[in-house]
């Protein structure tokens, strides 16, 4: 996780294939293999912010 350190927390734009495929673990894979991984990395993303808006706006609520 060398890459860290220029890392953009606030991008407003997708990971690229060649992002995605500049990481060792994924350097074999094929284009289409890598949009895979982009695709799931946006869906868990979405999962997970979802789950937070529900708990933050559940706790305001007093509901947590």
């Amino acid at each position: 996780m060398n890459n860290l350190k220029d890392t953009d927390i606030n991008r407003q734009h997708d990971i690229t294939i060649k992002e995605v495929k500049a990481c060792p673990m994924f350097a074999h894979f094929t284009d289409e293999q890598a949009m895979e991984v982009i695709n799931a990395l946006k869906q868990f993303t979405l999962i997970v912010y979802d789950a937070y808006s529900k708990g933050k706006d559940e706790s305001k609520q007093g509901l947590i």
